[in-house]
């Protein structure tokens, strides 16, 4: 378990993958033990098929899945950082960047 980030609970990971109102704090991240496969495509993972939570909904994604980045303002996250596909076009239109 990752103590900086406590499991989430079953309606958290029951939801859609990416939230319907933009998010203002940060998510509770999902626990490894709870996904042995990745949200998005259902890859299993293992020792060549990392684990990746994004840093916006908490969820767990393949490297594939996650492999985009950027400043997450609303978490006062100025540096880019991993977010999964969804995420990462949801944060870009609620910041007024369409550049996709």
């Amino acid at each position: 378990k990752n103590s900086r980030h406590p499991p989430m609970s079953e309606g958290a990971a029951s939801a859609a993958a990416v939230p319907s109102r933009p998010r203002q704090t940060a998510p509770v991240w999902q626990a490894n033990a709870d996904a042995p496969n990745c949200t998005k495509c259902k890859s299993p993972f293992s020792l060549f098929v990392r684990r990746h939570h994004c840093r916006y909904c908490g969820k767990i994604f393949c490297e594939e899945c996650s492999a985009k980045t950027c400043a997450i303002p609303q978490f006062e996250i100025t540096k880019p950082a991993r977010v999964c596909d969804d995420c990462f076009v949801t944060i870009k239109r609620t910041n007024f960047d369409f550049n996709i």
